[in-house]
């Protein structure tokens, strides 16, 4: 007596599960902020509807709106999102984004989010975790902006007098802002923005003499940016728990 046979996608089913069981759950926090990252977050601001959208277009089940009539009209939920941003630039998720709200000029959009570099070191050791669960890949333009970002950095003459002196004695505040492509006088938070950018660029490019040199920036205007970054984070705190209220 012949046993019942085997259905044809027997097996294909039973791979398939055992691969969505061997895949661990990811949170909102690692899809908005991969979202981020996937929309150059990690050298500018990215506005919230526009990482809401790509969130969406990623794991368009955990963030369309629940209504069916709204759900099938392929609309993002922005609230959902703007929370796992809000909770990703908590301390105690990692502090792997921060608001750029509030920090330009008035008149101007204020609203955005970056990478930290938390956030970049973050995204270094679980990115291929988040692709492979998303079914997803780096974006074309990230090897195209890393490599732009890592000539930019070794044309700088502090730069080369960094390499040349091994340190940067003699240095001053005018050369700095220079190397940052930004006037003297310009906000204290953005300066200090501005150079967190770079040492974030310069940990995904993995340039060690860039991150040395970054490093000997951060020693050298040490007060300057220490003084700027409290700021800078105070003012960051304040436009989080604005966001909070809406």
């Amino acid at each position: 007596m012949g046993g019942q046979k085997t259905p044809a996608n027997y097996f294909s089913v039973c791979l398939r599960i055992q691969s969505s069981m061997a895949q661990p759950a990811l949170s909102n926090i690692d899809v908005v902020v991969y979202a981020l990252f996937k929309l150059g977050g990690y050298e500018r601001k990215i506005h919230t509807e526009e990482i809401a959208y790509e969130a969406y277009c990623l794991a368009k089940e955990r963030f369309a709106w629940k209504l069916r009539r709204f759900r099938d009209m392929g609309f993002p939920d922005k609230e959902r999102v703007r929370r796992g941003l809000t909770d990703a630039a908590k301390e105690k998720y990692g502090r792997l984004v921060e608001s750029r709200a509030d920090v330009h000029a008035k008149g101007k959009e204020t609203d955005g989010w970056v990478l930290t570099l938390e956030g970049v070191i973050w995204i270094r050791k679980n990115e291929k975790r988040i692709e492979s669960t998303l079914g997803t890949t780096r974006p074309r333009t990230f090897f195209v902006d890393m490599l732009r970002f890592k000539k930019r950095m070794r044309e700088q003459p502090l730069f080369r007098r960094f390499l040349e002196n091994e340190n940067l004695e003699g240095q001053n505040l005018y050369n700095f802002t220079d190397m940052l492509n930004i006037n003297p006088d310009t906000p204290k938070e953005v300066i200090a923005m501005t150079f967190r950018t770079l040492r974030s660029n310069a940990e995904l490019v993995a340039d060690q003499q860039i991150i040395s040199f970054l490093d000997a920036c951060a020693q050298a205007f040490s007060t300057v940016l220490t003084s700027m970054a409290t700021e800078g984070q105070r003012a960051e705190s304040s436009s989080t728990d604005d966001l909070l209220l809406f």
